[in-house]
């Protein structure tokens, strides 16, 4: 139950030292504060009721108020400051789970089981929506109880060891109905976080503008809404569950906090009718077991939360524990260029998957080498390029980079030699400088970063823009951005890949968005875009294989077919028929 408590603790500590003392602090001014206030009027009303002495009046009155008046006082200081250092930890944490999913591997960001497990995981950070800091707090507030209970317990003893066992009787009654309600909600708050996740993704295709075109064209916005109230209904029958069953939790606290009451009247009153106390005494006690249920009450809310998001703490332990594969091995340096890449007998099939989607591949990729991937949909060209890029690693065989297979060679390393144009690129919401060198580059870089964009197609569109590369892509942060066009963002996307300037470019469907004149510049400046650098080309287009040094066709996952342009051409086989097939919409016939 306390390991999530240890887990926070730890984290806390390692972020924000003066957050764990100040809350110290706090507990111990919140619990000596309500203590002032069970004893010391005691003594003033006994005061009254006997010699009425004003120097003694006005002495434990003056204390009192000094003692309330210095205790709000720094009772509020460690109050506000916990919050303020509450939020620094919370960014820290926040930032640690961002990091943790950056770091992810590829695949698991398309594994169902995965994404469940971090809504589950977020569930214990964000404490179910109460609040970052709830778990935290209620383990602080054990620890202030503690003294509650240790100047509580020993006043109430002056009076009947038997009065106290009976209230903790009680109180234990009560927390034991709450826990098994708690263990039930906790169960069904896991069993719903999947539910919830979904119901979050069909919300945010309402609200996402990039499917804005598709849900209007297509008329689905009714069926999306419908998918919308499905998931939330189902969420919904969760919350009746719980409010029922916490319901009556709470109709048994009520009938038990009332049972206290009566018990603790009655034998105060009976105390003071037989002389057994005064009137201080009976006010003290009163307080004191009133104070002292009370803090039994907190006590075991406290524990109760506590145990309820240690099923919570399982999950964030299980997502901060998901192995990173990719960052695993031997970690070497990248070793110096020039670069040769080789795939040895790889194959590949996708997690969850019977079928490889590769099988056997062995080619070389020579420094400067442009190599052209062609063949149909899923012949397995795009999972060949995540191979290359390291998304995936091969399910057998090995790639290699010099010689060394590059899951032995350090992941960020082996990165910075990677270049890409997918054709699901994705622009940001930031400048358009930011999206070409994704950082927030020196001043004497803007001319470089203008020049490829500039050499990338985009001279007309930088000229209408109201701060040039300094413009916000998108309306989202910026009133006056403005929304590329589909092959405005494939240039932006390929500016991009030229400006990281890594010595292996990967090139998929580059020229998908852009207009004839668009990508016939593209070609005529393809071996200078490429120059000194490892080229994979993919595209449907076969007349851009004519620019590559070599051509792969693939097919059912296979290397059907391998040579020059003329030299497949010359074999006759399906690179011949597929670029005949294109060939003949470009022909004039008379």
């Amino acid at each position: 139950m306390f390991k999530g408590i240890g887990f926070l603790m730890k984290y806390t500590w390692r972020f924000e030292k003066r957050f764990i003392i100040y809350q110290i602090l706090l507990q111990i001014l919140t619990a000596a504060v309500p203590l002032s206030d069970i004893i010391i009027p005691k003594y003033i009303i006994d005061e009254l009721t006997g010699a009425r002495r004003i120097e003694v009046l006005l002495g434990w009155t003056g204390l009192l108020l000094a003692v309330n008046l210095l205790g709000s006082w720094l009772i509020s200081f460690f109050q506000g400051n916990s919050f303020v250092l509450q939020s620094r930890v919370f960014t820290r944490f926040q930032t640690m789970m961002a990091d943790q999913l950056s770091k992810s591997d590829f695949a698991r960001l398309e594994d169902p089981q995965f994404l469940d497990t971090k809504a589950k995981a977020e569930k214990f950070l964000y404490a179910n929506g109460q609040g970052f800091g709830v778990v935290l707090t209620s383990a602080f507030n054990i620890f202030g109880k503690l003294f509650t209970f240790v100047g509580v317990v020993a006043v109430i003893a002056t009076l009947n060891i038997w009065v106290v066992l009976g209230f903790v009787a009680l109180v234990l009654l009560n927390a034991f109905y709450e826990s098994k309600v708690r263990r039930q909600a906790t169960a069904w708050d896991l069993e719903k976080a999947p539910i919830e996740r979904k119901t979050g993704y069909f919300i945010d295709l309402v609200e996402n503008f990039s499917f804005g075109k598709e849900i209007r064209i297509y008329g689905i916005k009714d069926w999306i809404v419908d998918k919308v109230h499905e998931h939330l209904c189902e969420s919904e029958r969760f919350y009746n569950r719980q409010t029922k069953l916490r319901n009556k939790a709470r109709y048994l606290s009520d009938f038990t906090n009332s049972l206290l009451k009566g018990i603790t009247y009655g034998y105060l009153i009976y105390s003071v009718l037989r002389d057994l106390i005064g009137i201080g005494d009976f006010t003290m006690y009163m307080s004191a077991l009133m104070n002292f249920s009370a803090a039994m009450r907190s006590l075991m809310e406290s524990l109760l939360t506590i145990r309820q998001f240690g099923g919570y703490y399982d999950a964030l332990k299980d997502y901060m524990d998901v192995p990173q594969r990719m960052y695993e091995g031997k970690r070497l340096k990248a070793p110096a260029g020039p670069y040769e890449l080789r795939f040895e007998d790889v194959s590949f099939r996708y997690p969850g998957q019977e079928q490889d989607v590769l099988k056997h591949i062995s080619i070389t990729l020579r420094s400067g080498e442009k190599l052209s991937v062609v063949g149909e949909n899923g012949a397995g060209k795009t999972t060949f390029v995540k191979l290359l890029c390291r998304l995936y690693d091969p399910t057998e065989g090995r790639i290699t980079l010099n010689g060394i297979d590059i899951r032995e060679i350090d992941y960020d390393q082996y990165m910075k030699l990677i270049g890409s144009v997918f054709q699901d690129y994705r622009l940001l919401a930031f400048t358009v400088k930011e999206n070409v060198s994704f950082q927030y580059s020196d001043e004497e870089d803007d001319g470089r970063i203008h020049d490829i964009l500039v050499h990338s197609g985009l001279r007309q569109r930088l000229e209408t823009l109201p701060r040039d590369i300094h413009s916000h892509i998108y309306r989202t942060f910026a009133e006056d951005g403005f929304e590329p066009s589909g092959g405005e963002g494939q240039k932006i996307a390929l500016a991009r890949a030229i400006y990281k300037n890594a010595p292996v470019m990967i090139l998929d469907e580059p020229t998908a968005a852009l207009d004839p004149r668009a990508e016939y510049e593209i070609y005529r400046n393809f071996s200078e875009l490429t120059k000194g650098k490892t080229t994979v080309f993919i595209s449907h287009r076969m007349s851009s294989s004519k620019f590559c040094d070599h051509i792969a066709l693939f097919k059912n996952g296979r290397i059907a077919e391998y040579g020059t342009h003329e030299e497949l051409m010359a074999q006759g086989g399906d690179y011949r028929e597929l670029f005949d097939m294109q060939a003949q919409f470009y022909v004039q016939h008379h």
